[in-house]
């Protein structure tokens, strides 16, 4: 039996070697094994990734409202705050914040342990799922010059009619969501020339000539720069109308429109005063796109703070903008220049010096309003009176009368005629000369082609001081649109056109929307 048996054991062991019976349940034994891993692990990670994403969310959410320029409580409370309402307050592990005048960065780490089912058989006894998160806001101070074009022409096809509500909602645009004290505008509207207003020109060294209106005849060496100095002497510009035929006596198209409404209006925060500004325009005169960018541009450049200091302690600026125009180099500023036309450069007019000061030789009954124009000439007659007939118009005495008449100054000349008719009645009939002859030696003027010059002169200067400059042709001609573009230029998506002047100004004010969201987006980063 004994021997048998050790006969048999090599066979029955043989035999279970070459056996194939079974030998599948090892291997799914085996595949079993290794699902069951890989299902853990993905049950690990699953829960793994669930909690990192709970925490970076909840982490995302504090960073972004406690950074809020906005927000009164301190940023750590608040991301704490959201933490502990989460149920994760045990999660936070730092909070840091950087805060300035204009600024404030908040950056959060927090970290969650996460225990593995299945991974420990590997080893891994712990997750770590860390969140990080940075959130920055800054609120820039905004500085607008808003030029704004009152021709004659705005009064056409309801273009001023349509802009006034589209410069409107632009107002409310810059200030919505703006802090207090942080953004300024000022509106400068401009036709042949631009009126400052009697106090605005207090500020500048002249000698005033006339008490109607406050343009000034800036020298073409003035467009190069951004700026206009305080101490070295401008020319008061002559209240004249250059534009009445010499058949009229009575001027009423002056060059600097004295309406009070079309004065500058400077570094306003008051949204209302601004959109009362824009609502009290009138359309008048000639068009000088040079003029108005070279003004606006002043009211933008940080050399001119002496100007808003003179203005300030007259009661025309809050004190609180001191130190305007913002220096970039001490503080954070978005500077944008806001330019409008309907139309392109035209010639300008500019009475010389011999006639805009000192005593005339014209006289004006008191009681008419007539004029007379006295010569030293043979005989006793040497008075000249245009409105006389013919036989009658030289006198031994002015309107043949010892009273009731008053030697005119010269600026009360251009107050009383316009230019036209004392270059015609008043020099070239009673002298025989021609009326072009006289035109010229009492006026000089700028041509389209150097006012044209003066303007991509001041852009470029503008563009050098890194001020952001919008333009929009509205119906202008091809002539104005090429001048906005060049001026605008490189940056052609900040060149606008509204050619449909004749609709009711939807265009428009889309454009004044489109400029304000720019501008808007430049201050606000987040």
């Amino acid at each position: 039996m004994h021997a048998l048996s050790r006969i048999r054991r090599p066979a029955v062991l043989q035999r279970f070697a070459q056996s194939e019976s079974g030998g599948a349940i090892v291997l799914a034994l085996i595949f079993f094994t290794l699902m069951v891993m890989m299902g853990g692990l993905a049950v690990d990670l699953m829960r793994y990734e669930v909690r990192r994403t709970t925490l970076q969310q909840t982490t995302d959410r504090a960073v972004l409202a406690a950074a809020s320029m906005g927000q009164k409580l301190e940023p750590e409370d608040v991301v704490r705050d959201y933490f502990l309402k989460a149920g994760l307050a045990d999660k936070l592990k730092d909070v840091s914040v950087d805060e300035n005048f204009n600024s404030r960065s908040v950056i959060v780490h927090a970290s969650s342990e996460v225990d593995p089912f299945f991974m420990q058989m590997l080893g891994i006894n712990e997750l770590d799922a860390p969140a990080y998160s940075r959130a920055q806001e800054r609120i820039t101070d905004i500085e607008v010059s808003l030029v704004l074009d009152i021709s004659g022409s705005m009064d056409s096809n309801n273009r001023l009619i349509n802009l006034k509500p589209a410069a409107r909602e632009f107002v409310d645009l810059i200030f919505d969501g703006s802090q207090e004290g942080r953004t300024t505008m000022s509106i400068i509207p401009y036709s042949g020339q631009v009126n400052l207003g009697q106090t605005m020109a207090s500020v500048f060294n002249y000698t005033p000539i006339q008490s109607t209106s406050w343009c000034f005849d800036l020298p073409s060496t003035t467009f190069t720069s951004t700026t206009v100095s305080q101490s070295t002497a401008i020319i008061q510009a002559s209240h004249v109308d250059p534009f009445t035929g010499s058949g009229t006596r009575a001027p009423s198209l002056f060059f600097c429109p004295p309406a009070s409404g079309n004065t500058v209006l400077p570094f306003s925060d008051s949204p209302t005063a601004l959109k009362n500004k824009i609502s009290g325009l009138d359309a008048d005169g000639n068009t000088s796109i040079d003029i108005g960018v070279k003004w606006g541009m002043t009211l933008l450049d940080p050399a001119s703070n002496g100007i808003v200091t003179s203005l300030i302690s007259k009661g025309v600026v809050n004190s609180t903008y001191s130190d305007r125009p913002i220096n970039p180099s001490a503080r954070e500023v978005i500077k944008a220049l806001v330019v409008m036309t309907d139309g392109e450069n035209t010639e300008e007019t500019v009475i010389k010096t011999a006639y805009r000061t000192g005593t005339s030789n014209i006289y004006r009954q008191t009681s008419t309003g007539k004029l007379a124009a006295y010569y030293n000439v043979a005989g006793s007659n040497d008075y000249y009176m245009p409105d006389n007939s013919s036989s009658t118009r030289w006198q031994s005495k002015p309107f043949n009368s010892s009273t009731g008449w008053t030697q005119l100054s010269w600026p009360d000349v251009w107050k009383y005629a316009s230019l036209q008719y004392v270059a015609q009645k008043l020099y070239a009939d009673p002298k025989g000369e021609s009326y072009s002859t006289w035109m010229t030696n009492f006026r000089t003027t700028a041509s389209t082609a150097t006012k044209n010059t003066r303007l991509q002169q001041i852009c470029t200067a503008t563009k050098n001081k890194n001020i952001q400059v919008f333009a929009i042709a509205f119906g202008a001609p091809s002539g104005g649109k090429t001048q906005l573009k060049s001026c605008v230029s490189p940056e052609t998506s900040r060149y606008y056109e509204v050619d449909d002047y004749e609709a009711d100004g939807g265009k428009l004010m889309s454009v004044f929307r489109a400029i304000a969201s720019q501008i808007n987006h430049l201050r606000l980063t987040q």
